[in-house]
């Protein structure tokens, strides 16, 4: 398989922008980068550039907003759809894509858990057989793992092939899964953190977040310990893939998707702590703007 241009839709987020670089990268491949401000893309394509430390890659980083998506869909040999893992915005985005695409094209969302089949009812039904999953895992930069998630409308052939570009292009170690809540790794993934959550509030008198942290990584030698490992790909994200895994799931594993009470609270703590630090910031800057006035006029 020979894919040679790629549109990436929602380029500016995280893993759209790891996703590209790599794509431009390592499978030279030419990237139209979409993001809704001109301004956006063009701040990814600095950002790819100073993260692969390639300079050259940068005439293969086109940045696109979604007024031109019409025309990158039409020119691309794979359309990765990158937006938020909100359904209702993937849904949309994903009719879009469809509207735009040929009957050819390669079409596929990076969603970590979201059901692929709820989503391939917004592709035009002639076009649903180049529909499916691929889930990078982040840092894509760090970790290689990609799962290759197929619907029922899926042509295995062409995932088949479409795996072995991924592999062998872009290095990649292909799993395949189908469609279930949260797949295969997340599902395993999401399970065992959310369980360290759950025993930080039962043990909180030990130590809670650090007495779990410090067992999950010191004692067993992970290189980053569960609780550290959902801040970084951030708590409001665990919480919606465990809330989803909670709701969707009926197993004897259920009650380990529930989401932690305090859970809650750092999240609307770090929400309402970003929120006073932009208030303070523009607080400061008026005080510094007033005061250069001030002194102008003395």
């Amino acid at each position: 398989m020979n894919i040679k241009t790629v549109t990436v839709v929602g380029a500016n987020g995280n893993m759209g922008s790891n996703v590209s670089g790599i794509l431009a990268a390592f499978g030279g491949a030419t990237v139209y980068l979409i993001s809704r401000k001109i301004e956006d893309s063009e701040l990814v394509v600095e950002k790819i550039c100073k993260s692969v430390k390639a300079g050259d890659i940068r005439k293969r980083l086109i940045p696109k907003t979604y007024d031109e998506l019409e025309s990158c869909i039409g020119n691309s040999d794979w359309v990765f759809e990158s937006v938020a893992e909100n359904m209702e915005l993937k849904l949309k985005i994903t009719q879009l894509i469809s509207q735009y695409s040929h009957k050819e094209t390669i079409l596929t969302t990076g969603t970590s858990g979201l059901s692929l089949d709820i989503l391939a009812s917004s592709i035009e039904e002639e076009k649903r057989s180049n529909y499916f999953g691929t889930h990078f895992f982040n840092p894509p930069y760090n970790l290689n793992l990609c799962e290759i998630i197929y619907t029922k409308h899926t042509n295995r052939e062409l995932i088949g092939k479409f795996a072995n570009y991924i592999q062998n292009s872009i290095f990649r170690t292909v799993v395949f899964a189908k469609d279930s809540p949260a797949f295969l790794a997340n599902r395993v993934g999401f399970q065992f953190i959310n369980r360290a959550f759950l025993l930080a509030e039962k043990h909180q008198e030990l130590g809670g977040i650090d007495y779990i942290d410090y067992l999950f990584q010191g004692v067993t030698g992970r290189s980053m310990s569960p609780l550290v490992t959902a801040n970084f790909v951030g708590l409001d994200i665990h919480q919606a893939i465990i809330s989803n895994l909670y709701t969707k799931t009926d197993d004897f594993e259920n009650e380990s998707f529930k989401s932690p009470v305090f859970l809650d609270y750092l999240i609307e703590k770090i929400i309402w702590g970003l929120k006073l630090m932009v208030v303070y910031i523009k607080k400061k800057l008026v005080e510094m703007i007033l005061t250069g006035m001030f002194s102008i006029l003395k």
